[in-house]
């Protein structure tokens, strides 16, 4: 299937380790691309498993992604978002700690 892919300068496969990796990456406050991006590289992680027969860890993986990039949405108002340049825009770094501990359970 031809998805409509979100613009992201995080080019890695979407795989549960780079999941981890990325947000271990966010959470050390090391990131060298805006959450923007994570949440955007998320989203298409998602969108590529959507179909798949995945396992109870890729389950898992799907949740928290998923969980990501919807936080993104709901935190910020899509009105203000059109008046901001999103890779400027963060969630708070707590909700990142939370989401690599129950990556890591």
């Amino acid at each position: 299937m031809d998805w409509n892919w979100n613009e992201t300068s995080i080019k890695l496969p979407y795989t549960s380790e780079n999941l981890k990796t990325l947000l271990d990456t966010v959470c050390k406050k090391e990131n060298e691309f805006p959450q923007y991006d994570f949440a955007m590289w998320c989203d298409n992680l998602t969108t590529a498993w959507l179909d798949e027969d995945l396992s109870d860890q890729d389950e898992h993986t799907y949740y928290v992604a998923q969980s990501i990039e919807c936080q993104w949405d709901l935190f910020w108002d899509e009105q203000e978002l059109r008046k901001m340049d999103q890779t400027k825009l963060e969630l708070p770094l707590s909700w990142f700690m939370e989401w690599s501990k129950e990556l890591n359970k």
